[in-house]
């Protein structure tokens, strides 16, 4: 489950249950005002949401990008001209 923190920074490691019968370790950085994916099982989330650390987060529909503008709704940008040529590149080679 998603979730915003809101507690000091911290970190942790939670023991996540593999499906194998062991745990695997996940580690975990919280930063105030931080988006995060959690187990909501978890007892330390269980912890952390009871304290008010953690709220949970409604999770966003996926949608389409926006078309791409046309080329006519674009605005022109033009650069300044200049009267001179550019100056030739140095090499650093003595002629």
């Amino acid at each position: 489950m998603r979730y915003r923190y809101s507690g000091p920074n911290s970190a942790a490691t939670l023991k996540i249950p593999d499906g194998k019968g062991g745990f695997t370790d996940q580690d975990v950085l919280l930063w105030h005002g931080q988006e995060i994916d959690l187990p909501a099982e978890h007892d330390y989330v269980k912890v952390l949401v009871s304290k008010g650390h953690l709220t949970p987060v409604q999770a966003t529909a996926i949608t389409e990008p926006p078309a791409p503008a046309k080329t006519a709704d674009l605005p022109v940008v033009a650069a300044p001209v200049s009267a001179e040529p550019p100056a030739p590149a140095k090499t650093g080679r003595a002629k």
